[in-house]
């Protein structure tokens, strides 16, 4: 388990606390240790996951975790079950470019089915995540256009 997880597992567990609470919950005892453990304290803190509650006393207030744009695609594909260029466009506010290529990926790993111009039907039941993405260079043929 890697510090910052360890860091993390302790804030939980202990609620409220202060930064010499989490290193003892540890059981961390060494200076060196200890060192580390209030340099991830302070990069938890930049991050927003522990937040200030009193002078020297704070609690977990979580994780927040950025979607990417490839995730907002998914999810709006996976809920409208039909959708078009324009529908990603305008809700995600993504780059064309960037649409048309996830729409092409999907069609090729046959995850969706081309409808009309610029217009897309889900096929099957997509999970809540996306599977592992292709590189940009996959999507294109040698001539720079969509693979269809």
């Amino acid at each position: 388990m890697t510090l910052a997880a360890r860091i993390r597992e302790a804030a939980k567990d202990l609620k409220e606390f202060r930064r010499r609470a989490i290193s003892d919950y540890m059981g961390v005892m060494s200076l060196e240790e200890r060192r580390k453990v209030f340099e991830g304290f302070k990069n938890f803190i930049k991050r927003g996951e522990f937040e200030r509650i009193g002078p020297g006393l704070y609690r977990y207030a979580g994780r927040e975790e950025k979607q990417t744009y490839r995730q907002r695609f998914w999810d709006i594909a996976r809920r409208m079950v039909y959708f078009s260029l324009n529908d990603l466009e305008q809700i995600t506010e993504g780059k064309r470019d960037t649409i048309k290529e996830f729409c092409y990926w999907m069609i090729r790993k046959g995850y969706a089915q081309r409808v009309g111009p610029g217009r897309f039907k889900v096929i099957g039941r997509l999970k809540p995540t996306v599977p592992k993405y292709s590189k940009r260079k996959e999507c294109f043929n040698e001539g720079g256009k969509p693979q269809r």
